[in-house]
């Protein structure tokens, strides 16, 4: 995520500080990076990545024969081992830094990263073929794990945007086209071959690839002002203490991703699928034409056509002087061309019947109707609502109340502490289409709003909200192989949402579940208090449907 400049205009600031920038504890570095951190979070908010499922073949995947709820761990000497054997031109290293980011991505983040991993199917084969296009490493496609956790629609506080996270002027400078109607910093090969070319630059400039990424993070600027602290060094880890703290941890987190993708099944992590259909084409639209029509004539949902095409920021792909480009699933691009002019019928007379004094051929009068929100209604504008904070709520619960995420929550409210005061009101930012129903959260009754978070899965009342976190437990499995350890993923957000168990409640089965990942839904209880509330002798011995009792062992 470089800052808006010509990269001429970072190589002059070579400022002469040479204050000593302490080197941190590893896990500061991973805390202290907000970004990521971020992202991660927002990408479970995506409806495509809440509706995911278990991969068809996991049980083959299982080449290491774990059990559904080992969270598997490994020894120093066998993380440094597979790094080294990862065939890379990149000088990929191990140390106490790298590890703290495998165990961020293996440990905590494993819904995220089992949903990156479907995401990847989708995206990697796109970035592999631009990178190798310019002859570049193809490992750095890891590095959109670290900026956008694989989100086309991901924003950095600082508002750089889109898989590979441009600021608005580096997209420009790269030719990203960015007007109220089209934001091509989030379509996925034009964000794609800029990102290509960017850092094809920083490394012309720099002569490494890791501090082609740290200069991609922080800017060839303060990677220089690094080199020139550090005495002139000239590689990532001799200028590490000098660099900003946020980009002290991008390298590592890269190192990171690229090991845990290449051993996810050793982590007893497997790809989900993720509802983004793994084969698309394109087609080339020459008249304005809005993704409504286009979802009614191919019969497929508007949702589809926005995830593929996130770029069209108001559902209106805006060819008046310019053809542009429209992703769709294979099969549906096959129907575009025979059905294009009743798609375009079909467009006029959607805005004949809503506007009948306004001349279809007029774009004035588009305009006007786009940005009345037609076309794309709540789809990126957001309203804000309140939310007073009750007994025994945390940060975490309210969270999920409204889908968003923590970091959001504390973003927008200015909350720097991990608790937050019972009566205060918290504002959120919530899909204007949906404000109306996320106000109503607050008059709700704890049950209600139970019933919001975890679905239909109460039947029985409760008294109080979840409180603060405590440490939930499960099995330990067998190691997959020597210096192997399995242990408790901790849980997605730093905050754990708590339920307190007084009583016996009951979960529905459903598609995809194990007994760890309903243990996951009920923090404090575990995958043996599920096992002994209900006479479970196997983990595998459950099935859709089946009522199971959720109780403190």
């Amino acid at each position: 995520m470089i800052r808006p400049a010509h990269i001429a205009f970072f190589l002059a600031l070579l400022l002469g500080s040479s204050a000593f920038a302490q080197t941190t504890p590893p896990q500061q570095d991973v805390n202290k990076s907000g970004d990521i951190l971020h992202t991660l979070d927002t990408l479970m908010t995506l409806w495509y990545i809440k509706n995911a499922t278990p991969a068809k073949n996991k049980k083959a995947m299982n080449i290491c024969g774990f059990k559904p709820e080992d969270v598997p761990t490994y020894t120093d000497s066998i993380y440094a081992r597979r790094i080294r054997m990862i065939e890379s031109p990149l000088p990929l290293a191990y140390n106490e830094t790298v590890k703290a980011f495998i165990e961020l991505y293996a440990v905590r983040k494993r819904q995220q990263v089992e949903k990156m991993l479907g995401l990847s199917e989708t995206y990697f084969p796109m970035f592999e073929e631009i990178l190798d296009k310019h002859k570049m490493p193809l490992e750095l496609k890891y590095l959109s794990i670290v900026e956008s956790a694989l989100n086309t629609r991901a924003e950095s506080r600082v508002h750089a945007t889109g898989l590979w996270q441009f600021m608005y002027t580096t997209g420009k400078l790269y030719n990203l086209e960015t007007n109220s109607y089209v934001d091509e910093r989030k379509d996925p090969v034009k964000a794609t071959e800029a990102a290509a070319l960017l850092l094809k630059d920083l490394h012309n400039i720099f002569g490494d690839w890791f501090l082609a990424i740290a200069a991609y993070n922080c800017g060839p600027g303060n990677v220089n002002k690094a080199i020139r602290r550090s005495g002139g060094k000239r590689t990532f880890w001799e200028i590490y203490p000098y660099l900003p703290q946020e980009t002290r941890g991008y390298v590592p987190a890269f190192i990171a991703a690229a090991y845990v993708f290449q051993y996810h099944q050793q982590h007893n992590l497997y790809p989900q699928e993720v509802g983004l259909p793994k084969m698309v084409d394109t087609v080339i639209v020459t008249k304005e034409l809005g993704f409504a029509p286009i979802a009614k004539v191919l019969n497929m949902p508007v949702d589809e056509l926005r995830d593929l095409n996130p770029q069209y920021t108001r559902d209106i792909i805006p060819a008046r002087d310019k053809s542009y480009a429209l992703r769709l699933p294979a099969a549906k691009a096959a129907a575009f061309a025979p059905m294009r002019d009743s798609i375009y019928h079909t467009y006029i007379a959607w805005l004949k019947a809503e506007y009948p004094n306004k001349n279809p051929n007029d774009s004035s009068g588009i305009v006007e109707i786009a940005f009345r929100g037609h076309g794309g209604k709540g789809y990126e504008s957001t309203e804000k609502v309140k939310y007073t904070v009750k007994a025994g709520e945390n940060l975490s619960y309210v969270a999920d109340l409204f889908d968003v995420s923590v970091y959001s929550l504390k973003r927008w409210n200015r909350i720097r502490t991990k608790s937050v005061a019972v009566g205060r009101k918290l504002t959120v930012n919530v899909p204007a289409d949906k404000a109306k129903y996320y106000r109503k959260i607050n008059t709700m009754t704890a049950l209600q709003k139970k019933k919001e978070v975890f679905g239909r899965h109460y039947t029985e009342p409760e008294k109080e909200a979840p409180k603060e976190d405590t440490q939930a437990s499960t099995d330990k499995g067998k190691p997959a192989e020597e210096g192997a350890k399995t242990t408790t993923a901790e849980q997605t957000t730093p905050e754990p949402k708590q339920v307190n168990t007084p009583h016996a409640k009951f979960y529905t089965v459903q598609k995809g579940d194990t007994l760890w990942s309903i243990s996951q839904r009920f923090p404090g209880i575990t995958v043996e208090d599920i096992k002994k509330a209900n006479n479970i002798t196997s983990n595998h011995t459950i099935h859709i449907g089946q009522k199971i009792k959720i109780q403190k062992g």
